[in-house]
Formats: structure tokens, sequence, C-alpha cells
């Protein structure tokens, strides 16, 4: 990772990334990435600017070592991942239609009523059955 170290103190580190700015998840990454490394605390992510700070409590060198060393393009590919995931305050946001909602407490009903009354084989065969057509989903 190419990087431009802006202000350090013992014990506080401020870089520049040369690629600049960069998304809020690969900002989650490298801060996960940076809060790893031993020695490492008050990690802090500037992404608009491609800051990073951080302080640490020894072997700085080992610590911009270890920085060199990461690849950014691993960071984009984790990033890519979270970015495709939906969030917790999405789901809360989404609602769902009263016609889905009718027909999802339909389908459970349904199934519970076929769990109760059927024999245990045929049950497993059922949601073996609904696993497998689950797949073309």
């Amino acid at each position: 990772m190419n990087y431009t170290i802006m202000h350090e103190t013992s014990g506080y580190m401020r870089l520049h990334l040369s690629r600049g700015r960069i998304t809020s998840s690969q900002a989650e990454v490298l801060r996960y990435a940076l809060e790893g490394h031993k020695g490492v605390s008050k990690v802090k992510i500037y992404p608009s600017s491609g800051g990073i700070a951080f302080a640490y409590e020894q072997d700085r060198e080992g610590i911009l070592s270890r920085l060199k060393n990461l690849q950014f393009h691993n960071v984009e590919l984790f990033a890519s991942e979270l970015d495709d995931r939906i969030s917790r305050e999405e789901l809360k946001r989404r609602k769902l239609s009263p016609e889905v909602k009718n027909r999802l407490r339909r389908k459970v009903l349904i199934e519970t009523a076929a769990d109760l009354l059927m024999p245990a084989p045929l049950q497993v065969g059922y949601h073996i059955y609904q696993l497998v057509t689950l797949k073309n989903l």
C-alpha cells in the first residue's frame, strides 16, 4: 500500500494514502486490518481524504513494514463483499406489502399443519425436496 506520513509523534501517526479518497466499506476493512496489528490502537479513518490516523505503543518499523506489505486490492476485494450485503438499517427500512405478508402467513400455516399431520419420513422427504428446489432461486 502506498502512503505518505503526514504527521508523526512518538506513539501517533497520520498517513495519507496515495490513492486518495476511499469508500466507507474500504475504510471499514482498513480499520479492521489496522486494529489487528499488534501494538496499534485508536484507528481513525478519513474516507473523504484517504487519511489514516492511529496510535501505537511500540515497534514503529514493524507497523510501517506491515502497512507497506498490505495489498490494497485485497482491501478492495473484501470491501466489495461488504457492499453486496444488506445492512441492518436497510432491512429495518424495507417494508413488505400486505399481500406479501398474507402469502407468507399462509405458507407458514400450511407448513405447520403439514408438519403436524404428516408422518416423519414424509416430512423429511418434503423438506429435502424444498432444499433442492431452493437451489434454483
